[in-house]
């Protein structure tokens, strides 16, 4: 049987990953590939890795004993490293999933890269920039271990307080008062400060803001925009992976690549026909042309596609000085022009980014007329 995704080998460095963020880390590579080989390395009778017993055994990872025979030297480094690399002359994967924090697996990434194959590196984001560069992709486990906070929405149940009354609390009663005889305590609820609820040790993410991705979104986008200045996400995304390998839009606070698009509210995004299918793209918002850009400060002076709604706009208009638009699209393609050479994405678009007309109306009611005297 033929699998769909390729085959990847997780080589994980205990001394170096948090025992909470393992099953995100797996579920996050299974989004990527097909795991066939789960090995984790470190010397498990020593007191910090002896919780890893009941995590191996939950996500079958197969634990690879390596005792410290020096003080200060880690041998479980060299055998991942070993490892590694007979996996990689077996010819079996088509990928690898490093997770660890230390700068020294970067010649391993390197290494394997070289024979064409894809690494994945997951860490803290303490991780040193150049085992970061060396992995195709390198995910922060801080973006899959941190869950968005609850709003503070839980209810606390309200604890009472119990109030209980004593022989000695009546001494001061009348004498021919009938005391009765305290068979049960006398409760009263009392509404008091719920405690503090305990704060788990998970890590605190404090997210980016989207404006700080402008800078990277802008250099892709300019590598691999077309003639109309459309960019479509997917290559955008791959792009900015390519050259960034540590690019998470959860770093942003955001879950996908197209919610940080909208969140910076910087690009126009549609959803475009493409070969058999429909596909996001985008570009920045207020994006002209540079067919257009001739036309700034000269609106008469247009170019042939200016001079073509000149023409559409004059033949449409009626008695009373106004242009239908569904009456200026069919005298334009009488003229042998579409809207899509303006690179707008509807007729209106293109008329308002001349600068050439005006407008009134709205939806299908929309009017234009030439303006007077370019004003």
């Amino acid at each position: 049987m033929k699998h769909d995704l390729p085959a990847f080998a997780v080589l994980i460095d205990a001394d170096n990953v948090r025992l909470d963020s393992i099953s995100p880390i797996l579920e996050e590579i299974t989004r990527h590939g097909r795991v066939t080989v789960r090995r984790i390395y470190g010397d498990f009778t020593t007191s910090n890795l002896a919780g890893w017993r009941n995590k191996l055994a939950d996500h079958a990872i197969q634990p690879i004993q390596q005792y410290r025979n020096t003080v200060g030297k880690n041998a479980s480094d060299s055998a991942l490293i070993i490892d590694a690399m007979d996996l990689l002359h077996s010819r079996r994967f088509e990928g690898f999933c490093l997770v660890s924090s230390d700068s020294d697996f970067t010649r391993l990434a390197t290494r394997i890269r070289e024979d064409g194959l894809t690494v994945f590196g997951f860490g803290e984001k303490k991780a040193p920039k150049a085992f970061v560069n060396a992995c195709d992709r390198y995910i922060y486990v801080e973006n899959l271990t941190t869950s968005p906070p609850n709003g503070g929405n839980e209810e606390v149940a309200t604890p009472v307080v119990v109030e209980v009354r004593t022989p000695d609390l009546v001494e001061d009663l009348p004498t021919d008062a009938e005391v009765l005889p305290i068979e049960e305590p006398i409760v009263s609820v009392e509404k008091v400060p719920p405690e503090p609820a305990i704060k788990t040790e998970s890590p605190k993410v404090n997210f980016r803001p989207p404006s700080l991705a402008m800078h990277v979104l802008l250099r892709a986008y300019t590598n691999v925009a077309d003639e109309q200045g459309w960019a479509m996400l997917g290559q955008l995304s791959s792009y900015i992976h390519a050259n960034h390998s540590d690019f998470d839009p959860r770093s942003y606070g955001c879950a996908k690549f197209i919610e940080l698009l909208q969140k910076t509210e910087a690009f126009d995004i549609e959803l475009r026909s493409h070969k058999n299918g429909q596909v996001y793209f985008c570009r920045p918002k207020n994006f002209i042309p540079q067919k257009m850009q001739a036309m700034a400060g000269k609106p008469v002076k247009a170019s042939a596609y200016s001079e073509a709604l000149l023409k559409a706009v004059t033949a449409a208009t009626s008695a009373n000085g106004w242009a239908p638009v569904s009456t200026i699209g069919q005298k334009l393609k009488t003229l042998g022009r579409t809207v899509k050479e303006s690179g707008r994405s509807t007729l209106t678009d293109a008329l308002k980014a001349t600068g050439l007309f005006e407008m009134q109306g709205t939806g299908a009611a929309r009017y234009f007329r030439v303006k007077r005297n370019g004003k």
